[in-house]
This record gives C-alpha cells, sequence and structure tokens, in this order.
C-alpha cells in the first residue's frame, strides 16, 4: 500500500460517508460452542459435551454490521425464519443497522451454523439450512424496500448460492440499482456468472471463479489472466480474486493488481469475506476509487482473520492497522 494512499484512507476513516448501502443476501446465525471430549466405550464413538455457546450474526447480515462498525449507515434486506433463531439474529443486529427489510417467513427456519470445538480446536460444523427459494411475494416486498430507501449510496449483494435467492431477485436488484448509476457490489456463487450481468464488481475466490466460469485455473495470477480478458462479454465492471493467504486480486480492462496477505498466521478466517466486502462498500460510499476501496477492504480482512470468531471490523481497530503499516512503511531506510 503506497504511503500517500495510507495518508487518504486515514482521512477519510472516522468521517460518516453519505448516504445508505443496502444489502440483499442469506442471512445465518454462526453459534460457536466450547465442548469437552470423551470416548463411549459401550457405543464406540466420541462424546462431546456442550458448555456455553456464543452466537454472531452472519454473512449478509454480518456484512451489514461490518459497514455500521466502519461509521456506515447500512440496510439489511433479506428473509428469516419466524423461529428463536431469528429472535437472536434481530436481538445481535440491534439498533446499529436499518433491519426494516428483515422478513420473517412463516414456516421458514432460520439457517443456523454450529462449530463444536475442544481445547485444542475445531471439532465440527453442524448445519441446519432452509433452502427453499424465497417466495414471489417476499422477493417483491424485499424490492420495494430497497426501491423506498433514500439517498443509496452502494448496493451489496451476498449470495450462498444455495437457491434461496432466485435469479429474478437478483436480477433486479442488480438492474434497478445499475439503472440509478448505483454502484453493485456481488459475493457471489454459483455456476453462471452471467447471473450477476451488470454488477460493478465481483467478489470470487478461485474456487467459486472456476465454478462460475466453467474454467479449471490453477491459482489465482492464472485466473486473473483470464477474467480480464471477459470482463466486457460477461457485462461485469471489475472482478476482486480473493486468494487466502496469497492475497487479493483486482481485476479491470486496463490492469491487474496484486495485493499479499497482510495476516499470515490467521486464527479465524469465518466471516473475513465479509469484513472484506463491507470495507471495500465503505470505500465507495465514501467516493475512493476502486484501488483504494481494494486497499481499505485489505486490511480490513486482515483485522478480522485475527479474532476467534465470525467479527466486525471497527473504524478504531482499522485505522491502527493502517497507522500500523505506515509506520513501518515510514521507519524503512
Amino acid at each position: 500500500m503506497e504511503p500517500s494512499c495510507k495518508e487518504k484512507l486515514l482521512n477519510r476513516l472516522g468521517r460518516k460517508p453519505p448516504g445508505t448501502t443496502i444489502v440483499l443476501g442469506d442471512i445465518l446465525l454462526d453459534e460457536y460452542t466450547a465442548c469437552t471430549r470423551d470416548y463411549s466405550a459401550n457405543e464406540h464413538c466420541v462424546v462431546l459435551r456442550k458448555g456455553p455457546s456464543l452466537f454472531f450474526p452472519g454473512n449478509a447480515l454480518n456484512v451489514s454490521l461490518n459497514i455500521a462498525a466502519l461509521d456506515g449507515n447500512a440496510a439489511i434486506l433479506g428473509a428469516l425464519g419466524t423461529d428463536t433463531e431469528a429472535d437472536k439474529l434481530r436481538s445481535l443486529a440491534g439498533d446499529r443497522i436499518d433491519s426494516g427489510g428483515l422478513i420473517g417467513e412463516t414456516g421458514r427456519q432460520t439457517t443456523l451454523k454450529t462449530r463444536l470445538s475442544d481445547g485444542n480446536g475445531r471439532l465440527l460444523r453442524v448445519d441446519r439450512e432452509d433452502n427453499t427459494p424465497l417466495s414471489a411475494s417476499v422477493a417483491g416486498l424485499l424490492l420495494k424496500h430497497a426501491d423506498s430507501l433514500p439517498a443509496v449510496n452502494c448496493a451489496v449483494l451476498s449470495d450462498l448460492g444455495k437457491g434461496v435467492l432466485p435469479d429474478s431477485l437478483i436480477a433486479g436488484y442488480i438492474r434497478r440499482a445499475a439503472d440509478k448509476g448505483i454502484p453493485v457490489l456481488v459475493d457471489p456463487a454459483g455456476e453462471n456468472i452471467r447471473r450477476y450481468a451488470h454488477a460493478s464488481v465481483l467478489f470470487p475466490n478461485l474456487a467459486e471463479f472456476n465454478k462460475l466460469t466453467s474454467c479449471s485455473c490453477a491459482n489465482p495470477a492464472e485466473a486473473a489472466r483470464y477474467a480480464r480478458g471477459k470482463l466486457a462479454e460477461w457485462e461485469i465492471g471489475a472482478l476482486v480474486l480473493k486468494a487466502a493467504e496469497a492475497g487479493s486480486y483486482l481485476i479491470t480492462a486496463e490492469e491487474i493488481r496484486h495485493v499479499p496477505a497482510y495476516c499470515k498466521e490467521p486464527a479465524c478466517e469465518v466471516g473475513a469475506g465479509d469484513s472484506f466486502l463491507a470495507a471495500f462498500a465503505v470505500g465507495i460510499a465514501h467516493g475512493l476509487p476502486l484501488e483504494e476501496s481494494f486497499m481499505l477492504s485489505n486490511a480490513s480482512a486482515a483485522v478480522s482473520v485475527s479474532k476467534g470468531y465470525t467479527s466486525t471490523v471497527s473504524t478504531r481497530e482499522l485505522t491502527a492497522f493502517i497507522g500500523q503499516l505506515k509506520q513501518r512503511d515510514d521507519r524503512r531506510p
């Protein structure tokens, strides 16, 4: 990250960007449960004795809360069940974001991901998912709520590719925003990249990229070169390829930029993509160009993976991290 870029980011952080960032996507509850491990000789199986649990909002709701933690105004759009997990998510969100677009759908179960761990690390993840597609009426309500929000500065879509978000909802959301000149950022999934036509920026990892494009690129650099020549055909403005320990790539029609990973020994990578996407959206909301929003998102992801659970990254934490990078560079001869 260039010194001038660090200075600019530090000057912007702490200011409240104008307008509201809307986030549409799959919503889930992350549960982390501490266990003690035993063995049943009678049943010939491992026994996990559950201890206390910690709960965190996941996916699109975590993106929204990360935006709020960076002093942005965020509005969440998505469907929940009408169960205790939905109540827990609403409680965790509190009043930090506009949650008027959280719609409880009768008969739907809120997605719950339970991670069981002992003192030596994570042992098992148990998922409870309801992948029933949203009804046409709920999809219509979500688009209507998105249209009602004033002064939207950026539209975010976080799609887990579970089939919950119908193609018509995704296309309508992207098209409505694009027609208004609102930047659209998409964390994609699935097997058809054209599903996200007219998006401003896509944010896949290498496995997601290969699946979306029916390619078999062996590494991120190869995928970046391939993507650069295809952006116009896909009708996508730019692509950010997330490559974990290899950093990430910003691909536009003009160039490919690579940023190495800032954090070499992550504690937990769950939710880091949410923090990455949220920081990029906050950069766009501040009017920063793609390159500087990209730098901001990489710094945010580095802070996120240093934590033990699904987390948000605050302005204070991000400012401190970028400040440390600046001090390190200033000490170099």
